[in-house]
C-alpha cells in the first residue's frame, strides 16, 4: 500500500490531477463507483458512456460518467481507491502551495514581501503539517474507510486555505486552484458516502 500511496503522490503532483486519477483508479471503471456518478480521466471513458457535462472537470482533464451496471469493488477495494486518490490530492495540494508561494513571494505589503507576514508563515506552515499528517495517514491507516475520508476532508479544507492566499490569481493562468476545486469533486464520486466525516 505504501508504494502505491507515494507513487500516486508522486504522479498528482508532478504530472497533475488526470495522471493522478488514472494511476489512483489502477483500472477501475465507472461501474466501480459507490455513487451513481465516476469521475474518469477523460482519456478513459468509454465510447458511448454517459458523460455528465461539466466544462472545469474537462478542462483539468476529468468527465464524470453515470454507473450504469452494479457496484463491482468490494468496501476493502473501494477505500484502496479512495486512500489512493487521496493521495493523488496530495500531490495537487503540494502543487497549489508551492504556486502559493511562489505568488506571495513576489508580493508586497506595508514595505515588505507578503510571504514574511506572521499569518501567512503560519498558514504555509500548518499546510506543510497537514501534508505530512495526510500522507502518514494514508501510509499507516489507508485501509481504513473513515480514516481515509477524514484525509479527503481534511485536503479540502487545506485547499481552501491556499487557495485564498492566491486571491483572484488563483483563478488564471495555471489554474491550480480549479484543479484542487476539481479533484474535491472527484473524491465525492469516489469516497463512500458512509465514510464521511
Amino acid at each position: 500500500m505504501r508504494d502505491a500511496i507515494l507513487a500516486c503522490e508522486h504522479t498528482g503532483r508532478t504530472e497533475g490531477f488526470a495522471a493522478g486519477l488514472a494511476l489512483a483508479l489502477d483500472g477501475a471503471g465507472a461501474d466501480a463507483a459507490p455513487g451513481r456518478l465516476a469521475a474518469l480521466p477523460s482519456d478513459a471513458v468509454p465510447a458511448g458512456a454517459p458523460v455528465v457535462p461539466h466544462r472545469l472537470a474537462g478542462r483539468e482533464g476529468v468527465s464524470f460518467v453515470r454507473r450504469t451496471g452494479p457496484r463491482s469493488l468490494a468496501e476493502s477495494e473501494g477505500t484502496a481507491l479512495a486512500a489512493r486518490l487521496a493521495a493523488a490530492r496530495l500531490g495537487v495540494t503540494q502543487r497549489l502551495r508551492e504556486r502559493a508561494v511562489a505568488h506571495l513571494a513576489t508580493r508586497v505589503s506595508g514595505g515588505e514581501p507578503t510571504i514574511r507576514k506572521q499569518l501567512v508563515r503560519g498558514v504555509l506552515a500548518d499546510a506543510l503539517v497537514t501534508v505530512e499528517t495526510v500522507r502518514r495517514t494514508l501510509v499507516v491507516a489507508g485501509d481504513l474507510a473513515g480514516t481515509v475520508a477524514e484525509c479527503h476532508h481534511r485536503l479540502s479544507e487545506l485547499d481552501w486555505e491556499l487557495t485564498k492566499l492566491l486571491g483572484a490569481s488563483g483563478f488564471v493562468g495555471p489554474r491550480a486552484a480549479n484543479t484542487v476545486f476539481v479533484a474535491r469533486l472527484t473524491a465525492n464520486c469516489w469516497v463512500p458516502t458512509g465514510a464521511r466525516t
